[in-house]
């Protein structure tokens, strides 16, 4: 038989409301933790991105005996592989050939080098192509990660917040231009990755708030 004295417990009006606000409460502090880390581990993938192609281009550039570059367009957002003699500076702005005619560029690099067959192969038309590890990157472009941005890059062709395309040289010998891009969240996190002018080595670093300030790189976090 049911106790006919037992009540029926349930939630006030007051306490479900409290719960609520409680809810809320953590919501509003999580969800911009979630969006920071979300931020942070974007940018910390870019930035091992670009130093990836960076080796990348450094081992091609000693294994196969030829200048290798990697340019970065920070209007554009993106960054690609190249080999130097594709690039023409000659009108007083920077062109890649091999984004516009690759296969051209291609041809004319193998007949250029047409006395020393050393990594080249016949192709049905008789024509010299070389063999590389890199013909199916050359002049494929990368995009960086929405909400990251290249911020600065320092080269000897550029020192600045400049919207150009620029590039670093890798040479045969293991060496390399001395340069410098640096990478930046929505949340102002910043990577710098950089290239050793005299080993070719690369390195990358979060770079602390007071070398943020200094730089001038503040982000605008509400874009």
């Amino acid at each position: 038989m049911l106790n006919r004295n037992l009540r029926s417990y349930g939630f006030t009006l007051i306490e479900v409301v409290i719960v609520i606000f409680i809810m809320l409460l953590m919501t509003t502090v999580t969800v911009p933790s979630l969006k920071m880390f979300a931020d942070s581990t974007k940018l910390r993938t870019a930035a091992r991105s670009i130093n990836g192609l960076l080796e990348f281009a450094r081992g091609s550039a000693i294994t196969e005996r030829t200048e290798y570059a990697v340019l970065f367009d920070p209007t554009n957002k993106q960054y690609w592989l190249s080999l130097k003699e594709f690039l023409d500076e000659s009108q007083g702005t920077l062109t890649d050939s091999s984004r516009t005619n690759l296969a051209a560029s291609l041809e004319a690099l193998a007949e250029k080098n047409s006395t020393d067959n050393t990594g080249t192969s016949s192709t049905g038309d008789n024509s010299m192509v070389p063999l590389t590890r890199t013909g199916g990157l050359l002049g494929i472009p990368r995009d960086l990660p929405a909400g990251i941005e290249i911020v600065q890059i320092n080269s000897f062709r550029n020192t600045s917040k400049s919207s150009d395309v620029d590039y670093v040289t890798f040479y045969p010998d293991s060496k390399a231009e001395d340069f410098e891009v640096y990478l930046q969240s929505a949340s102002g996190k910043t990577f710098l990755i950089s290239v050793s002018e005299s080993t070719g080595r690369t390195g990358i670093r979060e770079l602390t708030s007071e070398e943020i300030e200094q730089l001038g790189l503040v982000a605008n976090t509400t874009k």
